[in-house]
């Protein structure tokens, strides 16, 4: 599968996302990057209080509103600017903080490295999407995707170099999502002892 992704994005996603690179300029893109992550605000809220984080909660929820709203849309991220930082979480990190073992290592088509409960984290966070005129309809909910993956492979552009200097890129790459995850799971705080890493690991 490794293999299979390599190749679609040498052919597809990495030219797309070199174009959409060279096109739009370096306040759009961050623009673009800005909107996506503020979408995903009223998600972090609820499993910042799934994982009884009420602060973080309490914060992901300051940041959709100022956003939103003095942030045009979520266009520019003033609460940033203003020193409040985001408070990321998806399902996979909330499995994990109940308790929930990480399963087999799996390479997903096109989406790339993860892991069993990562794989249904991310299928259940795919139901989450705000309600509106743009994705009303499937289309619109497509065009949204697209342009979020591209976004997403355009940020990435810089560490292809990274990868493809690895003797072994596969390895390289499981670690680096696998330590990803660790520091993701602790909120940028992992733990020193590798047995408390092993157990979400």
């Amino acid at each position: 599968m490794y293999k299979f992704n390599d190749v679609a994005d040498r052919a597809i996603l990495r030219p797309v996302a070199r174009g959409y690179d060279a096109v739009l300029p370096s306040a759009a893109k961050i623009g673009v990057r800005n909107f996506f992550a503020n979408l995903r605000e009223p998600l972090n809220t609820l499993h910042n209080l799934l994982q009884g984080k009420p602060g973080r909660a309490l914060t992901s929820v300051a940041r959709f509103g100022v956003n939103s709203t003095i942030g045009v849309l979520g266009f520019v991220d003033v609460a940033q600017t203003a020193g409040v930082e985001p408070a990321r979480e998806d399902l996979g990190q909330t499995l994990a903080v109940w308790g929930v073992a990480p399963g087999p290592y799996v390479m997903l088509p096109l989406l790339g490295p993860s892991n069993l409960r990562d794989t249904f984290g991310a299928l259940g966070d795919s139901a989450y999407y705000p309600n509106g005129e743009i994705t009303a309809s499937s289309g619109g909910r497509i065009a949204l995707s697209t342009l979020d993956v591209i976004s997403a492979r355009s940020s990435l552009l810089g560490a292809d170099s990274i990868l493809t200097s690895q003797l072994d890129p596969y390895t390289f790459l499981k670690s680096s999502y696998e330590q990803s995850r660790v520091n993701d799971i602790y909120d940028g705080k992992p733990p020193v002892s590798d047995e408390q890493i092993e157990s979400d690991f």
